[in-house]
């Protein structure tokens, strides 16, 4: 009985990661000034409207070099908010060319207000609050988003 029902929870996981469209195991890699890397995280990727709307909602946890990483269409004004986020974050916002013309550094868990990039921006870096002053972030760094082996 155990063995079938713990077989079943397996299953049943993997259907619920199955359905829900999420990729792990992409890394983005930022860059510092002199073209080295500065830091690197394992990113969750957030293509779809329903996983860009889920976010990192309710999630307790994270581990320090993991994010989530939004990829929409084209480049324009991005606006974010925490409602029901319980992580405070750090948000990137990152444009065509992989760099970044915006940050928006220890945004606070439960918040409602929103947070729009300054410039438009094609890509949204999620990361724990802090880790953009300790990766030396600033507007021009250089990211790359690295393709998973498949």
């Amino acid at each position: 009985m155990f063995k079938l029902s713990g077989y079943l929870l397996f299953i049943n996981l993997i259907f619920c990661l199955c359905i829900t469209g999420i990729t792990y195991g992409q890394t983005l890699i930022v860059y510092s000034d002199k073209g080295s890397e500065a830091c690197r995280f394992d990113v969750e990727l957030a293509t779809t409207q329903e996983e860009q709307a889920r976010g990192l909602m309710f999630r307790k946890s994270m581990d320090d070099r993991a994010g989530m990483f939004f990829i929409f269409d084209r480049e324009e004004l991005r606006h974010f908010w925490m409602r029901n986020t319980l992580l405070p974050l750090d948000m990137i916002f990152i444009d065509n060319n992989f760099l970044i013309v915006d940050i928006h550094k220890g945004a606070k868990p439960l918040d409602e207000t929103a947070i729009t990039s300054r410039k438009p921006a094609r890509y949204v870096l999620e990361i724990n609050a802090g880790k953009a002053d300790k990766c030396r972030m600033k507007k021009g760094t250089k990211t790359k988003l690295l393709k998973a082996p498949l």
